[in-house]
């Protein structure tokens, strides 16, 4: 039986990745860990366990890194998957550490691949560089020069990060500079303003092979996918297939791009699953499986195919009963 510890299990991510384990056929222990006993993710798997804050300024890297060796040694993990932005970076920086003390493997990509999918300065550098469309971006200090090429509408929004908080659409020159005292580290970008053409997209990439693939168009509530469509997707499929060629992450790598008229432009990329993670299983390409598969000498090939249709998210409910919350609250 393959054991899996997925950590941030009551983020919309974590819990996408358990629930895609849970509705497969896939034999898995799933083991998680979280922060707090509010995350629900821990009440779905085999056994829950709390991390210490990092957030919290008394919380050292070491003693976090060393809370997860724990468990990975204590439950024998073999695979371990990230279900916090904010955990990428620190566990893609300790990955050989932790693999070399444990016997788990980190399904997490090169720091290199991180860096690029933080910071979306590094990411319209990289997509410039390698000859992929990218969205006309700069830095407050070279606004004034961007401005003389560039119309308005123009997006300010947080150079690092990957959530909709502060995220604005300018219209003049005072909203502009309004919007960037009031974000923090902003990247000033061109409006990709084709509303109706925007797209979620998924790779899956592992001994230098392409093992999945899906693009889905998408609808947006409060910043997170409220309507999935799987439609055919050919020509945004290829294009996604040759930036993942070029990135060559391990594991899954997750694109958001707006169809303009110069063609397909990635605007955020994310070396991890993506919160649409559950909806793609869904739709028949189960990513968190499909990895797991791979990586544990399944044959996969020609297993998954993409169904057309549209997925509707909704919210749930869960009942805890009082002593397995109060478990989490020693």
């Amino acid at each position: 039986m393959i054991k899996v510890l997925v950590t941030g299990s009551g983020s919309l991510l974590g819990q996408g990745i358990i629930k895609s384990i849970i509705d497969s056929d896939l034999k898995c222990k799933i083991v998680g860990a979280d922060y707090f006993p509010s995350a629900v993710g821990l009440y779905w798997v085999n056994k829950g366990y709390l991390l210490p804050d990092f957030l919290k300024p008394e919380i050292s890297e070491k003693q976090f890194i060393e809370s997860i060796v724990k468990i990975i040694n204590k439950e024998k993990i073999d695979f371990v998957l990230i279900g916090l932005d904010f955990e990428i970076p620190i566990l893609a920086k300790h990955k050989i550490e932790i693999e070399k003390i444990t016997k788990a493997k980190l399904i997490v990509s090169s720091n290199q691949i991180v860096r690029i999918g933080n910071d979306k300065w590094e990411t319209v550098k990289y997509l410039k560089k390698n000859g992929f469309n990218y969205p006309e971006s700069t830095l407050p200090d070279m606004v004034d020069d961007f401005l003389i090429s560039n119309k308005f509408p123009l997006i300010v929004k947080p150079r690092f990060g990957h959530t909709s908080k502060n995220v604005f659409l300018v219209n003049n020159k005072k909203e502009l500079f309004d919007s960037i005292i009031k974000c923090n580290k902003p990247i000033i970008q061109e409006y990709l303003s084709n509303s109706n053409s925007e797209y979620t997209c998924g790779s899956v990439f592992f001994d230098n092979k392409l093992i999945s693939l899906v693009s889905l168009r998408r609808t947006l509530k409060n910043g997170n996918t409220y309507e999935a469509f799987s439609e055919k997707t050919n020509g945004i499929d290829k294009y996604i297939k040759k930036l993942t060629f070029s990135l060559k992450p391990l594991g899954p790598i997750n694109f958001q791009l707006r169809i303009a008229d110069r063609g397909p432009v990635v605007f955020e990329i994310n070396p991890r699953f993506s919160g649409t993670t559950p909806i793609r299983a869904i739709f028949g390409i189960n990513e968190v499986v499909i990895l797991l598969k791979k990586l544990s000498g399944y044959n996969i090939d020609n297993e998954y195919e993409k169904k057309e249709g549209v997925v509707i998210r909704y919210y749930e409910n869960q009942f805890i009963p009082w002593n397995q919350y109060k478990a989490f609250c020693k």
